[in-house]
């Protein structure tokens, strides 16, 4: 959040001078002023240097100068000025506040703070020693303070947009998301043409999960100064919350020339072109985001997944691999990562990605069944076997479990315990169409043809498109 620290800005007086001084310096100390007040600084300043020269313990040659230092830009200069004029004029409101400006400029905040306090303590009712108090205390982030002092300013002036912007980063700095978006919201209604504060309201109103309000302020904030990303994105953000996901992705789209190495903005990219169905472009987005930031998990996630998905098996296994090397706790990743390989064809490497899951949480049904089936298409029947048997063990009702052991029987023509695990399994999962099949053709082995129709009749219905029921359903009956 940013805050506005404005110096303040004081016409200076003119007065009395002592009697050596004569009216002909008086009258000098006036035309200099004048050059001031006509627009001719630099005229003006030459002339107070002059004067200075012949009368360094003026009081009013002093504050001049040190308010035209100030002004310039020359704070290190301004501040022994003005604590001579200072203590020449101890009490001159005008000069203790220029002095604590100055003392501000050079970082001294502890002698600025006594200054506006000394200006507050005179006279309570200046605005001008309020608020720069508060932001005193702003920037030291005691808040509390902050808040209490900018409260008084702004019963003093209560049209001023940039107290009830700084009030708002007091808050918000001490995470009052929702306090901080009611000042942040006066400050840019207030100035409705000042991108900092429309800037700040919608991050604040972000951050006190209002949304809707928060879109006006993003939209305010970007229409006078597109070129900030961070308000683009949060805008895009926004619209994306709100369900305005071509609205988001537009913006997203225009920024892609001016924010070519944002990654943020290509991974919202590729979320965008995702949900919209183009899985082409949200890869390429994800993709360029992985360069970007090599080791965000949710992008290498995002790209593998799209990659698996489009059938670019290597490239998902890639993104998974990479996944895994950052995240290697992740179950997901790693059951991704055998996914693609069994796609690939390489059961040994997702064999080997099952096994250590196994070995460190051996209950895992889901992954032992994997392994078992794996293991079954490989050749390890054995192995196959007892990984089948251990889910059994725990899960009497697990019918990928019950339609392995029936196969591992069938394989030893042992026919009628297959036919008792394929029933199990069909009992537990009516919908089980691999068992169906498998049943059948253990029935058909065991000269019950009929009743083998039957069941894969059954399995087509479940299932149309499973085409291994359909071939043997074809084959038996013309086989009579």
């Amino acid at each position: 959040m940013k805050w506005i620290s404005a110096i303040i800005v004081f016409t200076l007086g003119i007065g009395a001078f002592a009697q050596d001084e004569g009216r002909e310096t008086a009258q000098r100390v006036v035309d200099a002023a004048n050059l001031y007040k006509a627009g001719n600084v630099a005229g003006s300043t030459k002339a107070f240097e002059e004067l200075y020269q012949a009368h360094p313990h003026n009081p009013d040659v002093l504050s001049w100068l040190g308010f035209l230092y100030l002004n310039g830009d020359r704070a290190q200069d301004a501040v022994p000025l003005l604590e001579a004029a200072s203590s020449e004029r101890p009490k001159d409101l005008e000069v203790l506040i220029n002095l604590g400006n100055a003392y501000l400029k050079v970082g001294n905040d502890d002698k600025a703070l006594v200054e506006y306090r000394q200006v507050a303590d005179m006279r309570p009712r200046m605005f001008e020693a309020w608020y720069n108090i508060g932001n005193i205390y702003l920037h030291e982030k005691n808040y509390t303070q902050a808040v209490d002092a900018y409260n008084r300013a702004i019963t003093l002036r209560s049209d001023d947009p940039y107290i009830y912007n700084n009030m708002g980063v007091a808050y918000d700095s001490n995470h009052q998301y929702e306090q901080a978006s009611i000042y942040f919201e006066r400050a840019s209604n207030l100035k409705p043409d000042n991108r900092t504060f429309a800037r700040n309201a919608g991050l604040a109103l972000l951050r006190a999960r209002k949304t809707d309000t928060a879109i006006q302020y993003l939209q305010r904030a970007n229409q006078l100064d597109g070129s900030d990303s961070s308000v683009a994105l949060a805008l895009g953000d926004a619209y994306s919350k709100v369900g305005k996901r071509a609205d988001a992705l537009n913006l997203y789209e225009s920024l892609k020339t001016t924010e070519p190495d944002n990654a943020t903005l290509w991974y919202n990219l590729g979320v965008l072109r995702a949900q919209k169905g183009d899985s082409d472009g949200a890869i390429a987005a994800y993709e360029h985001a992985a360069q970007l930031n090599p080791n965000d998990l949710d992008t290498l996630n995002n790209l593998g997944l799209l990659q698996y998905q489009k059938g670019k098996y290597q490239d998902a296994r890639t993104s998974f691999d990479r996944l895994r090397g950052l995240n290697p706790g992740s179950k997901e990743t790693l059951m991704n990562l055998t996914a693609a390989d069994v796609k690939l064809g390489d059961y040994p490497a997702a064999i080997q990605i099952w096994k250590q899951m196994l070995h460190e949480q051996p209950g895992q049904i889901s992954v032992r069944i994997s392994l078992a089936n794996a293991e079954w298409i490989t050749g390890n029947f054995e192995g196959a076997r007892a990984d089948y048997a251990t889910v059994l063990s725990t899960d009497r009702s697990n019918p990928d479990a019950q339609n392995g052991l029936g196969l591992y029987e069938l394989k030893r023509n042992k026919l009628d315990e297959a036919a008792g695990h394929f029933r199990a399994a069909i009992q537990t999962a009516p919908t089980f169409v691999p068992a169906y099949n498998n049943l059948a053709i253990t029935l058909e082995r065991l000269n019950q043809r009929p009743q083998a129709i039957k069941l894969l009749e059954k399995a087509v219905q479940i299932d149309p498109h499973n085409k291994e029921a359909q071939s043997n359903l074809a084959r038996m009956k013309s086989a009579g």
